[in-house]
């Protein structure tokens, strides 16, 4: 009887000590508050089964909190590692060849900048993202606008 209220008053000492670190803003990250809050419930609980005597019970609870614990903490770290060790690299981008532009815009290669222009807003009126588009679409016309009034610039 006098373990249960022991190991009560421990997890209500422990309890607070964690608010008290999360209020004054001692807690490291949102990862390590979750677990410590978990901690915390296991003991709770395990105290609680404690005072009302039944034993067989809290250490059932206590084996089954250290398993939990363990296997998330071998979980987390091992998507980390599998995280940290793939490098995301992006395609390189190639330009945009004339030929596709015009497709994109549907005129012809040789149009002139008064017919690509016209074509351009036509499409972005259609295309737009504010109109319901995409920016990947939008992007595209863009891209093949300017890919093809770059033959009109003087170098």
């Amino acid at each position: 009887m006098i373990i249960g209220w022991i190991a009560l008053f421990g997890a209500a000492v422990i309890a607070g000590w964690f608010l008290w670190r999360v209020a004054n803003g001692g807690a490291a990250g949102a990862d390590r508050n979750v677990t410590a809050l978990k901690i915390i419930v296991w003991l709770g609980l395990a105290a609680v089964l404690f005072a009302a005597r039944l034993w067989p019970l809290a250490f059932m609870v206590l084996l089954a909190a250290g398993g939990v614990m363990a296997i998330e903490m071998w979980r987390s770290n091992t998507i980390n590692k599998d995280l940290g060790s793939r490098e995301v690299t992006q395609p390189p981008k190639q330009k945009m060849m004339i030929e596709e532009a015009a497709a994109v815009l549907g005129i012809n290669k040789d149009a002139s900048a008064d017919e690509i222009t016209a074509a351009f807003r036509k499409l972005i009126s259609q295309i737009h993202p504010d109109k319901g588009g995409t920016d990947y679409l939008a992007a595209k016309i863009n891209e093949a606008r300017d890919v093809m009034m770059a033959q009109f610039e003087k170098p």
